[in-house]
């Protein structure tokens, strides 16, 4: 039986990606990749790409061909960086990066979950804005139960730094928020990277040193999507 090698190149390739994209979406681990609203095209992918590497391989029975030197080279490259993505650990943004990745002109987070509960990512923005605190209800004295990951351990008994990362389309433009919190005096010593559940309620002064007073804080396993 002839067949058309270059198809069944074609069709490898793209299987390999979307034998990939399959397992990331089964496995729930796309957004350690790409950021949650970009997180479409795995589904996408994993649902167009094998159905597209099976028409590929249906046609490749008939005329005997070999692939270029030229295409092969082509889909090397559409290969490399799945080859990359299988070597490397997927990646994780923690503490080493938090110092390059906070922006003082960051965007303001979206309005909170309709569940009310206030993220980290709005304590931080009422840290710095108390016209955004007043817009949305965070003040003083107000319960708070939020997650993130130590960036600065606490020294002498002062506040740990928390942050967590908001991604839009990937890590590259990843941009931290970070909160300072009071443990309470029976609370463990949490090193760098430790994700930590926080219960407690709002301190200080919205826009200029808004921080938390915690109740309670437990060291936890990292959430399966860190950047939400």
């Amino acid at each position: 039986m002839s067949l058309d090698w270059s198809r069944v190149a074609r069709a490898l390739a793209l299987g390999a990606w979307g034998a990939f994209f399959v397992f990331l979406e089964l496995s729930g681990r796309s957004t350690t990749y790409i950021g949650p609203k970009t997180a479409w095209v795995v589904t996408i992918g994993a649902l167009l790409l094998p159905l597209i590497a099976l028409a590929y391989l249906a046609g490749a029975r008939g005329r005997a061909k070999t692939p270029s030197h030229r295409e092969l080279g082509g889909l090397g490259l559409l290969v490399a960086p799945l080859v990359l993505a299988i070597m490397v650990p997927a990646p994780s943004l923690g503490a080493l990066a938090v110092a390059n990745k906070r922006g003082k002109n960051a965007p303001a987070p979206q309005a909170a979950p309709a569940d009310g509960n206030v993220r980290l990512y709005e304590i931080a923005w009422a840290g710095e804005s108390a016209k955004y605190a007043s817009n949305n209800g965070i003040k003083i004295g107000r319960d708070v139960d939020f997650v993130g990951f130590v960036s600065k351990p606490s020294k002498d008994g002062g506040p740990v730094e928390l942050s967590r990362f908001f991604v839009t389309c990937c890590a590259a433009d990843a941009v931290a928020y970070s909160v300072r919190v009071k443990l309470p005096p029976n609370a463990q010593e949490f090193t760098d990277d430790t994700w930590v559940r926080v219960r407690g309620t709002l301190a200080g002064t919205p826009g200029r040193n808004l921080t938390v007073s915690a109740t309670q804080a437990d060291e936890i396993e990292q959430p399966r999507n860190p950047y939400s």
